[in-house]
Parts: C-alpha cells; sequence; structure tokens
C-alpha cells in the first residue's frame, strides 16, 4: 500500500470514527426518527375535498371540485349534538364531523353514519384535520392531540401540555406529514404524534395556521404575524395595525390577506413587513372574514348586509353581487326630514350582527355561500345567484366542497346537509 493510499484510508477512517463517536442525542435530534422503532411515513399534502377549514393549508377557500350550479337539498341528518366548527371531507366523500360533546361521527356520502368514536371526557375545540397519511388529527379541551384513523380507532393521544382556548386555532397539516397545533403556543407533532417541537407565544394567534414559505405562519389577535420554524422561537415579522377575529388567508407565496377591525381589508407582504389597505370601510355594514381567494388571482370577501366585494392587489373592484335581500337598495322616503332612519335607508341598509360562514370558490368562479341569516346558495360567474334555502337553519357554522356538485353545510344544531345536483 503506498503511502498516498494509506493517508486517504486513515482520513476515512477518522471521519467515520468522529460519526460514531457523536452523542446519540444529537444524531436523534437531525434525523427525528427514532432507529429502534421503524414505521412507514407518509408525505404530501393531505388528500380531499376538503381536508382542513377554508379546504386548503394556505386557506384560501379554493375548492378543488366543481361547486353546483343549482343546488338542492339531496340529505340532512342530525349528529346527535352541537356543532361548533367546520367538518372536514376526505377523497371518498366521507364526511367527519366533532361535536360540542367527546363525539366523533364519520357520515358516508349517502349519509350513512359510518362509526361514531368517543372521546374520552373532554370534547374536540379545534376544527379537525386529516394528515398527510390520512389520520382525522383532533384537539381536545383537556389538552390532548388525538389521531383517529379512518376506520374511527384511536392511534395516538398526545398531551400537549397546553389547553382550552390556548389550543383552538385551526391546526396545520403540513406535506412532511406533521401537524402543527397552536394557540397561545405552538407544538409541532410527527405523523405518529410524538412531540417534535413546541414554542410559545407572547399572545393568543386565532384562525388558523398556514402554510408559508419560510415556516408556519400565525397570527394574532391584535393583528401581530408570527412565522415558526423550529428549531428556532416563533418570529414576529410584523403586524396587521389592528385586531383579527378569525385570521388570514394567503395569497400567491407572500401576501396575507385579512379584515382588520370588520372595516379594512388589508394586505401584509411577507418579504418586506408592509401592510396597504385593499379596501376600506365602504359604508355598507361590517366585513365577514376570513378572506377568500379567487382562482383568477384577487380576493372576495362579503359584508354584514350580504354583499359580495372582489378586489384585486391594485385596489380595483373585480367583482360585485348581491347575496342577501339586505343589500338590496332601498328607496329614501322623499318627504322624510333629512337625516332620518327613513330618508337615509338608501345608504345605510339594515345589517345583520353575526358573522356568516366564510365563502367558497371553484375553479370555474362559483361562489357558495351560506348567510348568518340562514340562506344558502351558490352564485354563478355572470351574476345569478341559485338559492338551495331561503333559510336552511337558524345558525350555520361552515361550508365545504365534498365532491363534485356536491357541497356539505354543517348547522350549530347538529344538522349536516349534504346540497348537490
Amino acid at each position: 500500500m503506498s503511502m498516498k493510499t494509506a493517508s486517504r484510508l486513515g482520513t476515512a477512517l477518522a471521519v467515520v470514527a468522529g460519526l460514531l463517536a457523536r452523542p446519540a442525542a444529537e444524531a436523534a435530534r437531525a434525523e427525528g426518527i427514532d432507529t429502534t422503532r421503524p414505521y412507514t411515513v407518509v408525505v404530501g399534502p393531505p388528500r380531499g375535498h376538503a381536508p382542513s377549514e377554508r379546504v386548503d393549508a394556505r386557506r384560501t377557500g379554493q375548492s378543488r371540485s366543481r361547486l353546483p350550479v343549482a343546488p338542492v337539498d339531496k340529505w340532512r341528518r342530525h349528529a346527535g349534538g352541537t356543532i361548533e366548527v367546520p367538518p372536514v371531507v376526505d377523497e371518498t366523500g366521507r364526511i367527519y364531523v366533532t361535536l360540542s360533546v367527546p363525539e366523533v361521527v364519520a357520515f358516508g356520502p349517502d349519509g350513512k353514519e359510518v362509526w361514531r368514536t368517543r372521546l374520552g371526557g373532554a370534547p374536540a375545540i379545534a376544527p379537525p384535520v386529516l394528515t398527510s397519511d390520512g389520520t382525522i388529527l383532533l384537539v381536545t379541551s383537556s389538552g390532548t392531540a388525538v389521531g383517529l384513523g379512518r376506520d374511527g380507532r384511536v392511534r395516538f393521544a398526545t398531551p400537549l401540555g397546553q389547553r382550552g382556548r390556548d389550543l383552538d386555532v385551526a391546526p396545520l397539516a403540513r406535506s412532511d406529514g406533521s401537524v402543527v397545533i397552536g394557540g397561545r403556543a405552538l407544538v409541532e407533532l410527527d405523523p405518529n404524534g410524538g412531540v417534535r417541537a413546541r414554542a410559545s407565544l407572547p399572545e393568543r394567534a386565532v384562525g388558523a395556521l398556514i402554510e408559508g414559505p419560510e415556516g408556519t405562519i400565525a397570527t394574532s389577535e391584535s393583528g401581530g404575524v408570527y412565522v415558526f420554524r423550529p428549531p428556532n422561537p416563533p418570529k414576529k415579522i410584523g403586524t396587521f395595525g389592528g385586531p383579527l377575529r378569525r385570521g388570514a388567508a394567503l395569497e400567491g407565496g407572500r401576501t396575507l390577506l385579512a379584515v382588520v377591525g370588520g372595516k379594512s381589508l388589508v394586505g401584509f407582504d411577507l418579504r418586506t413587513g408592509l401592510t396597504h389597505v385593499r379596501a376600506g370601510d365602504v359604508g355598507l355594514g361590517l366585513y365577514d372574514e376570513p378572506v377568500t381567494i379567487h382562482p383568477r388571482g384577487f380576493a372576495m370577501v362579503s359584508t354584514s348586509t350580504g354583499l359580495l366585494l372582489g378586489v384585486d392587489a391594485a385596489g380595483n373592484e373585480r367583482l360585485r353581487m348581491v347575496l342577501d335581500k339586505s343589500a338590496q337598495p332601498v328607496a329614501p322616503d322623499p318627504a322624510a326630514p333629512a337625516g332620518t332612519a327613513a330618508a337615509t335607508a338608501f345608504f345605510n341598509p339594515p345589517a345583520d350582527a353575526r358573522t356568516s360562514p366564510a365563502l367558497l370558490v371553484d375553479a370555474e368562479g362559483r361562489v357558495a355561500f351560506a348567510r348568518a341569516s340562514g340562506r344558502v346558495g351558490v352564485a354563478r360567474p355572470d351574476g345569478n345567484v341559485a338559492l338551495a334555502s331561503e333559510k336552511l337553519c337558524a345558525a350555520p357554522v361552515a361550508m365545504q366542497p365534498a365532491g363534485d356538485d356536491k357541497l356539505v353545510v354543517a348547522c350549530r344544531d347538529g344538522t349536516i346537509w349534504m346540497l348537490g345536483m
């Protein structure tokens, strides 16, 4: 053996020895995998017609399946308890509903109950989410993350060290199979329910966690914007400049959109931290939250009076539709004294103080809506509105796409409605 070859061999052996000499904890921290317990990890975006609240990880409200042009009632079922959070829908059309009692119910596409699972003594407090491998993940009010298989059996139950409103933000299922849970703190779980990272937020998050280009995005009650990318702690990158109630949506790769204080549609640039007002107070009631992103690239919001507005990045109005009767202009009474309610009715139509569920939109520009009044329908791109019902239920909680020409509506009284063609 030549001196040169011996030198190279000695160097290689030294490198291998150095790797073997590393502390076991360091190797485990780098890989995040326990080699004594082999398992398969499924990665990729979660499958389903509506795998999470607001459909996708950017919270755009964009349906990948076609919304019904003229929705009609196909079936309805009562879940056996009240509903406070949106259901999720998998790729087969099965609907998973969490109740205000400690139960989860699965309904088939035909409305038949498939299974019902008890969650101990604590109900789910955050919207459910489907993960990359099809696990249904729930967060209970006692501070436990519960993973259910598609058969309803418990796969794991992980204590999170927080409870109640500290965990009520909609979780984020990431493409690597992990899930981020949040509220007052952010907890990242691996695909098998193990805690992979944990960090505190200086203020409580609201709405839903968002998958951003640099990590998980959380928005706070005061309008703060934080990015979480373990092992680093959450970093505040800016603020919307006012209070948020139901979080934000990600437009493209760098712009967060949110309704601030109910009266302004504001954009936040993730790269610069700068904000711009895309639409101000239109004098037609408060804006409903959160924002929906149209496939053509503009933001959509509805008002408490039932007016639908679409606004592009330059602040130009791209869409205007009337969704509710209260948004119809009311002619003033010319005989009424100036300044009275009758004289100003045209400019100040009555508003419903309750918030309506967020809008949905499909690739063809059909917009599904459920008003706080119970009015449910689909607005077509030509401006015509096809109503499913003037009062489907007293308090609609959420809508989710459930397959081509299918739309599921969850009501607070526990009723699940399937609308279709």
